[in-house]
């Protein structure tokens, strides 16, 4: 992984980042988790109090069982949906990411919007495999040159490091601001003088980086880098460097003789940078801090503030913001590990973010609706849904024939709760009291939309993930079912399946689709690259995976509330018609 990646921007600017380390990404995840621990917590303790009064207020145990349910979901949302929304809301940091000073950008330098932290954190699932070891997602950020694990692969974004606060060394010095205006003038070439002695921008540089750190050095490194600066110039200082090597002083000697170049160049920029004057060298940096706080308070005030700007102010401030780019293409004639050059950068970045950040990418489905845009995803990919049904229905198919033939299998395949499991009456296999039916809503629509969304994350295992996890429930299923029917309780099961099962087979069916489609932008890409092709099928992919949510939201309150009902066959069966005609017309003909 390298340590810096350079972004162009559209107007042709060249802006550098520093790409976060393993180890702070990790600790960040720590620091994450530590709190997602404590919200649960709070979530427990939030929902006893809420059930109990609930249940004292309107002296009923119905309250505390929508309570309940509501906490369950809520427990889902915080675990699906931390990272997502704080990256989207905070300008791509979560509580441990602005801890440690990382965020999340897009591969443009852009803030994250809402598609990419989606796509970045709902296939989290593929890059903390094994759970929760995270080695897929390690192995992924140290193989790639950007540092960036499968979900950043998808959703085209990188982690960088984010300094909010400049350290003062990091800050414009006067004669950096001078170098930088004689470049404007076409003097670049010449340093500063010191006697007879000249010292170039970059050696410059180098003594201030070494002022600036050299308290954190051991001792003997410290003494011997200052010796080595300071040696060619202390003659024009006034000192024998012969006579000076045999005093026990001499180091000292030696950062005092650097301090004195370091003050020289920053008191006197109108003697020792030729024909730059120091008011004009001041008016440079005063004209970078004021941009600097303008930028500062559009961060504060958030983007509205910047919509709320006259014509003529915005103009000002995006002259500003191409003047400071022009800065900072001078500045890197010292070297892009400059003081001055970070600094400049810096200020660029966060201008670049505060004032794109809101530029939409051209997308063709952009005007359409997410209502035509599911089923036109489903039909672009129908090879993919193919593949999906066939490794969902047909292990089905196979362990259902096996467990009738050889019943005895029934006892390797089928979950030990439904080997002896009676039914609860010839329509259903469950009576779910109605005072616990929400509570079996909520669980049933978490459990189902969890799966589904891991059949779409292992689709960036090369798709092996999802075609284990689909044959593992096809197998299942099929097992259940043939050994029900083999011991006479096959009308119960199917009578408790018919009202949901339609939609949530359907939608699991879709979300393999949409992790198999994943799966062949990374096998064959075809004359793209591999993320670019990722690229390609990460929208269509996701628009499938938010459509099957809403699916299991149906199908999760139709199995909560209406499977357990005491309504008969005819019934059943009218309600699986009625959903299978309505999705399979809607999947057909909408968007056409």
């Amino acid at each position: 992984m390298d340590e810096r990646i350079s972004i162009v921007t559209p107007d042709h600017i060249e802006l550098d980042f520093e790409l976060a380390g393993l180890g702070s990404r990790f600790l960040a995840l720590i620091v994450d988790a530590l709190l997602i621990g404590l919200l649960i917590i709070a979530l427990v303790v939030i929902a006893i109090i809420l059930g109990l009064g609930s249940i004292a207020t309107a002296g009923s145990m119905t309250a505390g069982s929508w309570v309940l349910a509501f906490a369950i979901f809520a427990y889902f949302v915080l675990m699906w949906g931390y990272f997502l929304i704080f990256e989207a809301l905070n300008n791509g940091q979560t509580p441990g990411k602005r801890w440690t000073r990382i965020q999340v950008v897009r591969d443009d330098g852009l803030p994250v919007r809402w598609r990419e932290s989606a796509l970045r954190n709902l296939v989290r699932a593929a890059d903390i495999l094994p759970p929760p070891a995270c080695i897929v997602g390690g192995l992924a950020i140290l193989l790639s040159k950007s540092g960036k694990r499968l979900g950043d692969l998808l959703a085209g974004t990188i982690v960088v490091t984010h300094d909010a606060q400049l350290e003062p060394t990091e800050r414009a010095s006067r004669w950096g601001a001078a170098w930088v205006l004689k470049v404007e003038k076409g003097r670049s070439r010449h340093g500063i003088i010191l006697g007879d002695a000249r010292l170039h921008a970059h050696q410059i540089q180098i003594i201030e980086r070494f002022l600036a750190r050299r308290d954190s050095l051991p001792p003997a490194q410290r003494h011997t880098i200052a010796w080595r600066l300071a040696f060619p110039f202390l003659a024009a200082l006034g000192e024998d460097p012969l006579e000076l090597a045999k005093r026990a002083d001499r180091f000292e000697i030696c950062e005092q003789a650097l301090k004195k170049i370091m003050a020289l160049a920053d008191t006197t920029p109108e003697r020792l940078v030729d024909t730059v004057a120091e008011d004009a060298a001041d008016a440079k940096r005063r004209q970078w801090r004021e941009f600097s706080h303008k930028i500062e308070g559009f961060e504060r005030l958030g983007q509205r503030s910047l919509w709320r700007l006259a014509p003529d102010e915005l103009t000002g401030i995006l002259e500003d913001y191409r003047n400071l780019a022009c800065d900072l293409a001078r500045a890197r004639s010292m070297g892009r590990n400059s003081a001055m050059v970070r600094h400049l950068n810096g200020l660029a970045v966060r201008a670049h973010g505060v004032l794109y950040r809101r530029i939409l990418d051209w997308d063709p489905s952009s005007g359409i609706s997410y209502i035509k845009r599911f089923p036109m995803a489903v039909r672009s990919h129908l090879a993919a849904m193919a593949i999906s049904a066939l490794l969902l229905f047909g292990p089905a198919v196979v362990s259902f024939i096996a467990v009738q033939i050889h019943q005895e299998l029934g006892y390797d395949l089928v979950p030990p709760a439904f080997l002896d499991f009676e039914p609860a009456r010839r329509e259903s296999l469950h009576d779910i009291p109605s005072l616990v039916r929400p509570i079996a809503a909520s669980s049933i629509l978490t459990n189902n939309i969890q799966v589904t969304l891991f059949a779409f994350a292992f689709g960036l295992t090369a798709g092996i993930g999802t075609a284990v996890l689909l044959v593992f429930n096809g197998v299942q299923l099929g097992a259940i079912a043939g050994w029900m029917t083999a011991k006479g309780n096959g009308s119960s099961l199917w009578g408790w399946i018919m009202p949901h099962g339609g939609t949530e087979l359907l939608a699991i069916t879709l979300a393999g689709g949409a992790g198999f489609m994943l799966a062949r932008a990374l096998i064959a890409p075809g004359e793209v690259r591999r993320t670019t092709a990722l690229r390609r099928v990460a929208v269509p992919a996701l628009v499938i995976e938010l459509g099957v949510m809403v699916m299991l939201v149906f199908a999760g309150l139709i199995e909560g509330f209406v499977s357990p009902s005491s309504i008969g066959f005819p019934a059943r069966i009218a309600v699986l018609a009625a959903s299978l005609i309505f999705w399979i017309g809607y999947l057909a003909l909408v968007g056409i």
